[in-house]
């Protein structure tokens, strides 16, 4: 087969992570890929065959004529490179709203009956609102948009990393047979150091926190586990956000914990002063604090590395692990906070003006009582989830668990101990069983044998609001993705 592989570009990260998969797991096969991005890749990812389009970089304004030109560019450079079309054109977060012009390219390929997988890494409609306007906003009416944001035929076929997204989508009209659960293939750290080699942090365990911190990362619970196991531990973040948006809120985390004097580096890798493997190596264990997750590679990688992952876990993202075996209970899923020490009437206020702000920018209507929904899942038992609080009301808790040893006792921080050896030794080769490289080349051949041998029907689409609705849920409200 002939695979045609887009995106908007190959800077260092997740996508770019499962493009080079990709390409890896069809290597010395007889498929043939072509890469196409709308950049250069970055210093040290290379890919065999790669064609660039300009057209393809980020852009949230442009002309709707200049979507016709971008359908045509990606075919030519097909056509140059494999001297005729693709049997499969796989593009990857097609609907995010990272370039208006992508789904109408996509459109035009659909109705000349190209085989098409559409990948969701990420969804514009999962706490993504300006993204979704700027895709909405393209076109002058609303039906061109319903009409073009998700196409549907039999030719036409989608992946998701996880089975939560992958039960939306099919929960919102799309058919079993266009629709599949395509998980990452993962890969462990090159690195050939131990904790014993360790030059700092001698009498105490080291917990690496390999995140480049932007806000759904929750920094703020970093410090929360400092406070309780700073004499035992220290703590480390790998890098510092590269956008601009997210940096003061890094910066915030890491003044607060100099203020504090807690035992935590911000950015350990990013001066260039410590290399990333030798990091993992040297660390006793990894962590996540995470609140969200597209696919969950924190809670895989670690132990490849032979090291346990530590912290807070998120079932609904990890829920796909446990079907494979991957159990971590080990992991705690909430720091209960007493309600009564934030406060309620402000929280609400909060809360309730998030959700208004949200449902305008989606054009979607608020329920009735959004906010009690939203501490439904908030408040159990007189206390709430550390994790669904902004800056703001994590600052003023951890402030107050500085100035008062008891207070950090009535918070009951959960263990962050490290899974045994054996148990470590467990997983490992569960995960290299089920998300290694032949596993992944196997289901991805698959899904594009599907493709490539389907019927070429007529193109119809999928209203968006329908996959709108399985992500707008008050109770899905989080203070640190608004």
């Amino acid at each position: 087969m002939k695979i045609a592989i887009v995106h908007y570009h190959l800077r260092r990260g997740g996508v770019t992570n499962v493009i080079h998969s990709a390409q890896e797991a069809l290597r010395g096969t007889d498929h043939e890929v072509l890469v196409i991005s709308g950049e250069a890749p970055c210093d040290g990812v290379e890919f065999d065959n790669l064609a660039i389009i300009p057209g393809l970089q980020y852009r949230r304004t442009a002309y709707l004529s200049v979507a016709e030109g971008l359908t045509d560019a990606l075919k030519e450079k097909a056509e140059k490179h494999f001297g005729s079309q693709p049997d499969v054109w796989h593009f990857h977060n097609h609907s995010l709203g990272k370039n208006v012009l992508m789904p109408l390219a996509i459109s035009g390929l659909a109705e000349e009956k190209a085989g098409l997988l559409l990948q969701m890494h990420d969804f514009p409609e999962d706490g993504r609102p300006m993204n979704y306007v700027a895709q909405r906003s393209f076109f002058d009416v609303e039906k061109e948009f319903a009409r073009t944001l998700y196409p549907l035929a039999s030719h036409v076929h989608y992946a998701t990393i996880n089975r939560r997204d992958l039960n939306f989508l099919r929960a919102a009209g799309m058919q079993q047979e266009q629709t599949h659960h395509l998980p990452n293939s993962v890969s462990g750290f090159n690195t050939s150091t131990t904790p014993a080699d360790r030059p700092f942090s001698k009498d105490k365990k080291f917990i690496l926190y390999p995140t480049r911190a932007i806000r759904r990362k929750n920094l703020g619970e970093m410090l929360i586990l400092a406070l309780a196991y700073g004499d035992e531990c220290s703590f480390a973040t790998s890098l510092i956000p590269e956008n601009p948006e997210w940096k003061p809120f890094h910066d915030h985390w890491r003044d607060l914990a100099k203020e504090m004097k807690l035992p935590i580096s911000f950015g350990i890798a990013a001066d260039g002063t410590h290399n990333f493997n030798d990091l993992v190596g040297w660390s006793d264990a990894m962590l996540t604090t995470s609140i969200a997750e597209g696919f969950g590679l924190a809670f895989l990688e670690p132990w490849l590395s032979d090291k346990s992952v530590v912290g807070r876990n998120l079932p609904r993202i990890t829920n796909d692990l446990g079907n494979s075996g991957i159990h971590l209970d080990h992991l705690y899923e909430r720091i209960e906070v007493p309600l009564d020490w934030v406060d309620e009437e402000v929280l609400r206020k909060t809360a309730d003006n998030t959700l208004r702000r949200t449902y305008l920018a989606y054009n979607r209507p608020l329920a009735r009582k959004a906010v009690d929904q939203a501490f439904s899942r908030w408040v159990d038992n007189g206390c709430i989830d550390f994790g669904m609080l902004n800056e703001e009301f994590q600052t003023k808790i951890i402030k107050k668990v500085a100035a008062d040893p008891a207070a950090l006792q009535a918070l009951n921080v959960p263990s962050i101990e490290p899974c045994s050896d054996a148990e470590i030794a467990k997983k490992k080769h569960l995960v290299k069983e089920h998300y290694g490289i032949d596993t992944y080349r196997e289901n991805l051949l698959s899904i594009y044998g599907k493709i490539a041998n389907s019927s070429r029907g007529k193109v119809k689409s999928m209203e968006p609001r329908k996959v709108l609705e399985q992500f707008l849920d008050p109770w899905r409200l989080n203070l640190l993705r608004t």
